[in-house]
């Protein structure tokens, strides 16, 4: 499997998950595991570290985990879905630990920015999943290009 065929993988994936939570506010389990499951398996074939694949799943989901937690804590609700935390997951799969903080910022500028374009309120609904693509589509082509630094 080349870096060409992976990223075609990468993008139906990302693809269909960002319409399904467009349409729904949910990605399906059975989506993230095989987006999990595609990461780890192109890592592999790729020759990277599937280590750094592994440890970047757990933390994609402990991230979103951990934040939805000290949410709920602060506001008794609610903060994000954990099938975003489970995409997250999946994008860790794909560009390992290193480069995770990479995507979960982005996603993270993305959502505000159009948040704010948008003119949404503080309590508006938004699908944080098409933020994550995004941002992990950028990631993966910057780090399988050598745009980003090699960490």
């Amino acid at each position: 499997m080349s870096f060409l065929v992976a990223s075609v993988v990468l993008i139906a994936i990302v693809a269909v998950a960002t319409v399904w939570d467009l349409r729904s506010m949910r990605i399906p389990d059975t989506l993230n595991a095989v987006m999990i499951a595609s990461g780890l398996a192109a890592n592999g074939v790729l020759g990277h570290p599937i280590w750094d694949a592994v440890i970047g799943a757990f933390a994609g989901y402990g991230a979103i985990w951990l934040m939805n937690q000290l949410y709920r804590r602060w506001r008794g609700r609610e903060g994000i879905g954990m099938g975003d935390a489970k995409m997250l997951a999946g994008a860790g799969a794909w560009v390992g630990w290193a480069y995770l903080p990479f995507v979960l910022l982005g996603a993270s500028l993305i959502g505000v920015g159009y948040a704010v374009a948008r003119g949404l309120t503080r309590t508006a609904r938004l699908p944080f999943g098409p933020f994550i693509g995004v941002s992990l589509l950028a990631v993966w082509f910057a780090s399988g290009y050598r745009l980003l630094p090699l960490v």
